[in-house]
């Protein structure tokens, strides 16, 4: 299993598939390189694909440093230099959808192409109450109450009717994926996160944002929002699915990245 060490005590866990244009995929909160495992396959026919466990993530320990958004961004720029990569397509789903604006808007030179899934420009307070929420149950409950608590938020109502009985074994995955101190220290790090109107005003790159309707964490105009405060931005609503567009709608999400990186440059 290929590690980096970006700290005495963290050495990030890392895979890469395929060849072609590289493409960096970035997990949501509680989510792992596992999560990518369908898409990534399917995408490694076409390009390089590049998935990691930030710290707090998966494989990857949260370390006894202090976490920032500084820290996490330091750590993606150690990786391509590992990879020896200078510019990557970034594709980040949610959580990782803010950590990837956030690094198209710092290192514009090592960003081709931006794609932002279920990411919004200014999160209602009914979602920071959500997130305020899920910490405070895996505070008090842990991972597994967590995860019950996040997962009517996280996936569809059609999808989970549609494979009820793989709920159980959900919850068991993320949990044996997890940690409360990885997700803590994740979450605590949220408020500092710099305001991403001004983040995305910074972004170069030509940007994809994919949103849903139905979406109960990101409503599709701030979605939308998102995708117009960037300057080579384009928005793309993707129907039949919740929050979670690359597992819900895996064909369709892997058609609108497909597409979009392998389009002629408009500059």
């Amino acid at each position: 299993m290929p590690r980096l060490s970006v700290a005495d005590d963290v050495a990030l866990y890392y895979e890469v598939r395929g060849e072609g244009q590289p493409l960096l995929l970035l997990n949501g909160l509680s989510q792992s390189t596992a999560n990518w495992i369908s898409q990534s396959r399917q995408l490694a026919k076409r390009f390089q694909v590049i998935v990691f466990d930030s710290r707090g993530q998966g494989k990857t320990p949260v370390g006894a440093a202090p976490l920032s958004a500084a820290v996490l961004l330091k750590d993606i720029v150690a990786l391509l230099e590992h990879l020896g990569l200078e510019r990557v397509n970034v594709c980040g789903f949610s959580y990782g959808a803010r950590i990837a604006l956030m690094f198209a808007a710092h290192h514009p030179s090592r960003v081709a192409r931006l794609i932002l899934t279920s990411a919004g420009l200014k999160p209602r307070f009914a979602r920071r109450m959500i997130f305020r929420s899920w910490r405070e149950v895996l505070r008090t409950g842990g991972l597994e109450a967590m995860a019950w608590c996040a997962l009517p938020y996280i996936l569809g109502a059609d999808f989970i009717e549609q494979y009820e009985r793989m709920i159980p074994s959900m919850i068991k995955a993320s949990k044996q994926r997890n940690s409360v101190e990885g997700l803590t220290a994740l979450m605590d790090i949220m408020p500092d996160f710099p305001d991403a109107a001004h983040d995305a005003a910074r972004v170069q790159a030509p940007s994809l944002v994919l949103a849903s309707p139905h979406d109960p964490l990101v409503d599709a105009d701030s979605a939308r929002a998102l995708a117009e405060a960037i300057a080579r931005g384009r928005f793309q609503l993707v129907e039949g699915c919740g929050h979670t567009i690359p597992i819900e709608q895996p064909e369709v999400w892997r058609a609108a990245v497909t597409d979009f990186l392998e389009e002629p440059d408009p500059s």
